[in-house]
């Protein structure tokens, strides 16, 4: 059916009809995308259960299982419920994040039937009418039908400055108002939006890369490469070794078959580090759960990881440091003097202020405060106006009776130095300053002549009760808090130094200051005011290129372009659009005390995860290190599958659950596969040296059987590894402790209870390989007292786990 065509004064008048919507639904013209920051369930299914490494144990699994060798297929059951417990956590966080967004997701009023409603995003249809103000993000492509915007496309163009909007102007999605009101008509919506083109998405949020995962994957990459071959040689010498000297015709009724397939299956066993790279996944999922409790909503999953090296905060003052509910104290009036004759009595002030609030019509603290005061009265009528500017930091309104601009001081005044000591005087005690000035004429929506000061305008501007708290945890954490803010320099130093931020009294405005000083100045200060959105992105790019990695706390317009540029965004959830789809992270309850337990978790990711690896990496390396040599002499790898259970359970997967979820405020610093392998290499080569000499022992005196050799080797590597669990778990305190005894206890009672000692091919001790297994204890021991000793004298500054 043909849609009749409706002109523009319809649509404003009366928007689309239910019936229009519905024929633009089923034509699917509605501005639904694909840019979900959440894992699809099915993705989630397929990462976790169909990984390289549980096809190849699956595979090892069917082979032992054709051959009847059953009790050496264990390890295909914990890779299952590793799995398993990684699915369901995973499937918890995402529930959690999808429940919490739907508190921050953006609403658009639009205009149907002649009734304003707020609909989502995503149900905007082409044509829809719908409402835009201050903060508000450009949800579709769109013209201007009434009203007027200023925008800034800086998401698009890079261009920081803003764009005035008026009707017939088109608007693109993914900019952003700065100021004014007004309904405009979706011209393009879902996939044709002009921001639906661009490679980036940058409307939203930037993704974190996660080192760990990249770097694990490409160590996995590797030892996916080699596991194969390394398998298949092992199988191969073993089969050569054996007994027979010919291949039967029914592979698996011989005993050479049997007998080499399962010492393949237990090197390459062995070389998958199994569960790490879940570990990894599920300890990231664990963490939004966590911080969920804490009103934290995670908007991507890896900023977690970025969190652990920043060590820079930047922060505005109002709503973070300061609660936002700003009240005006007083005015005051400018001596008689500086106003050449025009005089203003405190009616006339207040009327003239009014008026200005009721024509903006701003929405922020500080127009709230000056509405609560002032009113919203029409007393004079306007001719023009021009809407606060980050970059002027005033409004002018033009009425009859004159032009008056309300705004910073220095700003508006040329001759500020006349009432500088007057505005510091009330700066000196945190209270925000503005001037009600009257001016000549504008130009290019900026003052034209010389000002003339009426009234200064006194802000009360409460700090937050948390503030001073979680500032001081910052310093505590060697985390540098640096204040920037738009306000008068010395009323931010003020505030930041009743909120303990550090050298609080050395402050500087960049009010005149090039954006070419700005590299050194960066460095310099914790305190900046008077700064201009673009030079906010600019001081945390600076920063950057000095190697500081750094977080961002902003809920404005005039924040997004800092937040893009951060480390890690954060914003609050009472914030604009614009700084809430651009941020990894939404504190709920819009109070920033909540941060540190989210820097916190971050640090206690990474740092935890660095010591889980070294477990699970340890084991891939001596066992490939190990079956590689073995290829070179006429020994085999010593140990079935089964005999690893011990290791694989008792010593690596249970304790590395606890390490990677126990508390850890640490600081990561250096590269983390390189502080991983550094951890790792001293481990394996212990092992290794351990084994190899069990087989010396056998070849040179002839006293071990093949079974002696085995149950030697693998209780030794089993000692071996509990001191590498104990070294990972360094500092100790009463749960690691516990943890630490339990799984010695739980090894003991394995290699040394009847049953479980037939299960594991434990053979009975001979005096020879008793004395064998403590001299390799012993040793194994000291060796481990040396490379720690040894590292920390050469190496005082690196990590190392013992180290607090």
């Amino acid at each position: 059916m043909a849609r009749k065509k409706k002109t523009i004064e319809e649509y404003q008048a009366f928007g689309l009809t239910a019936l229009e919507v519905n024929e633009r639904i089923i034509e699917q013209k509605t501005n639904k995308t694909v840019k979900s920051n959440l894992k699809t369930p099915w993705k989630i299914i397929r990462d976790n259960l169909f990984s390289y490494f549980n096809l190849i144990l699956t595979i090892i699994a069917l082979l032992l299982i054709s051959i009847g060798s059953y009790e050496n297929t264990w390890f295909i059951v914990i890779a299952l419920a590793n799995t398993l417990i990684g699915i369901i956590q995973e499937f918890k966080a995402r529930s959690i994040i999808k429940n919490l967004s739907l508190i921050t997701d953006s609403k658009v009023t639009i205009v149907r039937e002649a009734i304003e409603i707020d609909i989502n995003v995503e149900d905007v249809v082409i044509d829809d009418i719908f409402y835009l103000d201050q903060g508000k993000q450009v949800i579709t492509d769109s013209v201007v039908e009434d009203g007027v915007l200023s925008v800034n496309e800086a998401n698009l163009t890079g261009e920081s400055h803003s764009i005035t909007k008026e009707k017939g102007d088109r608007l693109l999605s993914g900019s952003y108002v700065i100021n004014g009101e007004a309904y405009v008509r979706a011209i393009a919506v879902g996939k044709d939006n002009y921001i639906e083109s661009l490679q980036s998405k940058v409307k939203t949020l930037s993704k974190p890369k996660s080192v760990i995962l990249n770097s694990l994957r490409k160590l996995l990459k590797l030892i996916g490469i080699i596991i194969i071959p390394l398998g298949l040689m092992t199988f191969y010498n073993a089969f050569k070794m054996s007994s027979y000297d010919y291949l039967p015709d029914f592979l698996q009724d011989s005993e050479a078959y049997k007998n080499a397939l399962i010492k393949m299956a237990g090197s390459m066993v062995a070389m998958v580090p199994s569960g790490l790279f879940l570990l990894t996944s599920m300890t990231f999922a664990t963490s939004v759960i966590k911080l969920a409790k804490h009103k934290t909503l995670v908007q991507e999953l890896y900023s977690i990881e970025t969190l652990a090296r920043v060590d820079t905060l930047c922060l505005d003052k109002t709503g973070t440091i300061t609660d936002g509910t700003m009240k005006v104290n007083s005015f005051v009036k400018i001596k008689k003097s500086l106003l050449d004759g025009d005089d203003f009595d405190d009616a006339t002030i207040k009327k003239i202020v009014s008026s200005m609030n009721h024509h903006l019509k701003d929405k922020n603290q500080t127009a709230d405060a000056l509405k609560s005061y002032f009113g919203d009265s029409n007393y004079y009528d306007m001719v023009s106006m021009v809407r606060f500017d980050s970059q002027n930091k005033y409004s002018l309104v033009e009425f009859k009776q004159g032009i008056f601009a309300l705004g910073a001081p220095e700003m508006i005044y040329k001759k500020y130095s006349k009432i500088k000591n007057q505005v510091e005087q009330y700066a000196q005690e945190g209270m925000r300053v503005l001037l009600l000035a009257k001016v000549p004429k504008i130009k290019d929506e900026k003052i034209s002549g010389e000002a003339k000061p009426i009234s200064l305008i006194i802000i009360e501007d409460n700090i937050r009760d948390s503030a001073i708290a979680t500032i001081q945890k910052f310093n505590a954490s060697s985390v540098n808090v640096k204040v920037i803010s738009g306000d008068n320099a010395l009323t931010v130093s003020e505030i930041a130094r009743k909120a303990s931020v550090i050298d609080a009294e050395k402050y500087i405005s960049l009010d005149d200051v090039a954006d070419e000083e700005l590299e050194q100045i960066a460095l310099n200060y914790n305190v900046f005011g008077r700064v201009k959105p673009h030079q906010k992105k600019l001081l945390i790019e600076h920063l950057q290129n000095h190697s500081r990695k750094v977080c961002m706390i902003g809920d404005g317009v005039n924040d997004v372009l800092a937040l893009k540029q951060a480390d890690v965004s954060v914003s609050l959830a009472s914030g604009t659009d614009a700084s809430r789809n651009i941020s990894h992270f939404v504190l709920l309850t819009d109070d920033f005390a909540a941060l540190p337990k989210v820097v916190k978790e971050g640090r206690q990711i990474v740092s935890n995860l660095e010591k889980a690896s070294v477990l699970y990496l340890v084991k891939t390396l001596y066992t490939i290190l190990l079956t590689f040599i073995l290829l070179f002499t006429t020994r085999i790898y010593p140990f079935a599958p089964k005999q690893m259970f011990v290791i694989e359970t008792f010593i690596i997967g249970v304790p590395s659950f606890f390490i990677a979820l126990e508390p850890n405020n640490r600081m990561f610093s250096g590269v983390f596969i390189k502080n991983v392998l550094k951890n790792v290499l001293p481990g394996a080569l212990i092992i290794i040296a351990n084994l190899l000499a069990v087989f010396w022992v056998s070849s040179a005196f002839n006293i071990l059987t093949e079974r002696e050799i085995s149950s030697v080797g693998i209780i030794a590597a089993t000692f071996a590894y509990w001191l590498i669990l104990v070294n990972v778990a360094s500092p100790l305190n009463i749960l690691k402790t516990i943890l630490i005894l339990v799984s010695a206890l739980l090894s003991i009672l394995a290699f040394t209870l009847p049953g479980l000692r037939t299960l594991f091919e434990i053979e009975q001790f001979t005096v020879p390989s008793f004395l064998l297994l403590l001299l390799l204890m012993e040793t194994s021991y000291i060796l481990f007292s040396i490379y720690k000793r040894e590292l920390i004298r050469f190496w005082p500054n690196d990590k190392v786990y013992s180290k607090k």
